[in-house]
């Protein structure tokens, strides 16, 4: 018999003599191929001695205040002859009593992934801290991101959220939709406030791994096609920003004093009132190269606004009347974009008199044009998907594993690759042949992978016409059994390669972009934008080449474009040059838009054809045996490990451990 002992909250718990604690251990069991890597004790229980009732705080007790909160799961070790075997979280189910004195505590042990959904718990991705991505939002800036490998975590790939983008390479063809570069003059092409940010999944781990004080380790997640695995930012239909976006007030900083009064502090910006009166303000801006609103601020609250609509080399003084102000106050003039954009201005003249002596109490400038930014918060633009949720489709997506490796390291890896870093271990000492099973493994009569169904134009159409999604694959067998569905939080964006309008130039551009529009028109000839679950893509920064098509990129003026001949290549494929060299996110052999064949690399083939041509091979069966194992194998049992017994070698499906006598019953597959 083993010593087990529990601990929960670093306090070790008195249990039964003849208590038997029984763990199960899986990783990717074959009757639901869905499920990763986690592991559970069945129910147990553990006397109500004066220790277990200190560390549950008398829970059957309601009338305890501060005590033991069943809510939530709480930290425990399991320990077998003084030896560390698990960690994870106990979870209170019940208490037993005989009269009004409890007689057990009856609890489930689950493993560290469970902890680490409920660390996650209810969180979203926008809890997350991505500040480092933070940048001001203004044409400069965007067009870096959308030019160049300005940062190769987070870029601006070329997807509309609002706009039917089509290529004309004709200069007659002004179309507003038009992207196509014709001169720095056009005022038709890519406005900034057209593209949404894409952030790396990789980056997303980094924010999770920040927050939550774990890590992730695994060679996969640094290597392609992962590091090119990328999130669409688009959280809401229509523009990153509209008219109802919260946009901040900023505080002009002055830095002279012109005369009359001395009553304005140059160091804190503010008016310092001394005598309660009836006051005017006056304010002229120059220079402004935006739509503004002046604000006045009385003690930290606004008192009066002032909007005005700025022309380029404009002045204008802006009057603030009939304004009273009390001795003591501390008022303030700020300043911020009518609309979410950055630009300059300079406050020539800013000054106060009072109504009934006409004494100017202060007059102060800027000497130099200042500018407001605005800045762009990237958690405010993350999709809305739960950070569990999120997690979970990537490894669905992969067909990865989620192994603890020890405190709050946790190992992801697709699971071929898992079970090849296993080694083989002989347990035929311990088996006992005296009666054993070998049963058929149960079979699906239908396997689909599958997306999230879209109302987006191409992607509506395609499923429509095929009547399976794009990046969907789905297969029959005349097999009894469930059907079986892998479904992704995601979806599977259908790029298009735009075609030249120009009936003189090539008709095939190298320009793919993804338009985010349902697939009705409205009577002017626009598309309704589109929202769908979160879009997944590969993004790339690469030789993809667009100068024999250059696009237009429409300055803030308005009134200006630059030339764009490089991009970020954004596809469900992540090669532009080479199908045989491309990995792609579709699950099956689906024609890649821009290379216009089908590419093999794809989901189902690479990380899950082994798995299910396995599962439906005629030789496949599953091993049922018991075996009763010695501490040591219980403690380094690592479930990649192949079996040895017979001269065949074996995976483990499932271990049912019995920790205190040892008895363990295996599900093995055979390897085929």
């Amino acid at each position: 018999m083993n010593k087990v002992d529990i601990y929960v909250n670093n306090q070790r718990l008195d249990l039964f003599q003849d208590e038997d604690i029984t763990i199960n251990l899986s990783v990717q069991n074959v009757q639901d191929i869905s499920k990763v890597f986690t592991e559970f004790t069945q129910d147990f229980t553990v006397p109500a001695t004066p220790t277990n009732n200190a560390i549950f705080s008398h829970y059957y007790r309601t009338d305890v205040n501060g005590g033991f909160d069943g809510r939530f799961r709480q930290d425990a070790q399991i320990e077998i002859n003084s030896l560390p075997f698990r960690a994870g979280v106990v979870e209170l189910e019940s208490v037993q009593l005989k009269g009004t004195e409890p007689y057990a505590y009856t609890l489930t042990f689950y493993g560290n992934l469970v902890n680490l959904s409920d660390l996650f718990g209810d969180d979203y991705l926008y809890d997350l801290n991505f500040s480092a991505y933070n940048h001001p939002y203004t044409d400069d800036e965007i067009f870096d991101r959308f030019t160049t490998e300005y940062d190769s975590q987070f870029f601006y790939p070329l997807m509309s959220p609002v706009k039917n983008w089509i290529y004309d390479s004709r200069n007659s063809e002004h179309s507003d939709n038009n992207i196509a570069w014709h001169n720095a003059n056009e005022e038709h092409g890519i406005h900034y406030y057209e593209l949404k940010p894409a952030i790396k999944v990789t980056a997303i781990l980094n924010a999770i791994e920040a927050k939550y004080g774990i890590t992730f380790s695994g060679s996969f997640l640094s290597a392609n096609p992962f590091v090119d695995l990328s999130l669409w930012l688009h959280r809401t239909e229509g523009y990153l920003y509209d008219t109802t976006t919260s946009i901040d007030w900023q505080l002009i900083n002055f830095n002279r004093s012109t005369g009359g009064g001395t009553e304005f502090n140059l160091s804190t910006e503010t008016w310092n009132v001394v005598d309660t009166d009836i006051y005017q303000l006056e304010a002229t801006v120059t220079n402004a190269t935006a739509a503004y609103e002046i604000g006045l601020f009385q003690n930290e609250q606004l008192v009066s606004i002032i909007p005005y609509d700025a022309h380029p080399s404009s002045s204008i003084t802006h009057t603030f009347v009939g304004l009273g102000f009390y001795s003591g106050d501390e008022v303030q003039l700020k300043i911020r974009a009518a609309v979410p954009v950055s630009f300059n201005y300079r406050v020539d003249d800013f000054e106060a008199t009072d109504a009934t002596t006409s004494t100017k109490r202060f007059e102060v400038d800027q000497t130099l044009t200042a500018s407001y930014t605005f800045n762009l918060v990237v958690s405010d633009l993350m999709p809305e998907i739960k950070v569990k949720d999120f997690l979970s489709g990537i490894l669905k997506m992969y067909n990865m594993v989620l192994v603890p490796t020890g405190g709050t390291n946790f190992l992801i890896q697709p699971l071929d690759d898992w079970y090849a870093a296993g080694s083989d271990k002989n347990y035929q000492e311990y088996f006992d042949i005296t009666e054993y099973a070998v049963n058929r493994p149960s079979l699906y009569r239908e396997i689909e992978f599958k997306y999230q169904d879209t109302e987006q134009i191409l992607g509506f159409e395609y499923r429509n016409l095929n009547n399976v999604g794009y990046g969907d694959l789905r297969s029959f067998f005349t097999f009894d059994g469930d059907e079986f569905i892998v479904e992704l939080p995601f979806e599977c964006p259908l790029f298009e390669r735009l075609s030249n309008a120009d009936p003189e130039a090539s008709p095939v551009t190298n320009v793919l972009v993804y338009k985010s529009v349902t697939r009705n028109a409205n009577e002017d000839g626009t598309f309704n934008p589109y929202l769908g679950a979160p879009v997944l893509f590969y993004g790339v920064w690469s030789d993809y080449d667009l100068t024999s098509n250059p696009l237009a990129f429409v300055n803030a003026d308005n009134t200006s474009s630059r030339q764009v001949n490089y991009c970020w290549y954004a596809n469900t494929s992540n090669n532009p040059d080479s199908a045989s060299s491309a990995n792609t996110i579709c699950f099956g052999a689906d024609i890649d838009p821009y290379l216009l064949q089908s590419i093999n690399n794809n989901l189902y083939q690479d990380y899950w054809s082994n798995y299910i041509t396995d599962l439906y091979n005629a030789k496949r069966r599953i091993l049922q045996i018991d075996a009763v194992l010695p501490v040591g194998v219980i403690i380094n049992m690592e479930l990649n490990n192949a079996v040895v017994w017979n001269n065949n070698k074996y995976i483990v499906n499932n271990v049912e451990l019995n920790l205190t006598t040892g008895k363990a019953t295996f599900e093995l597959l055979n390897v085929v």
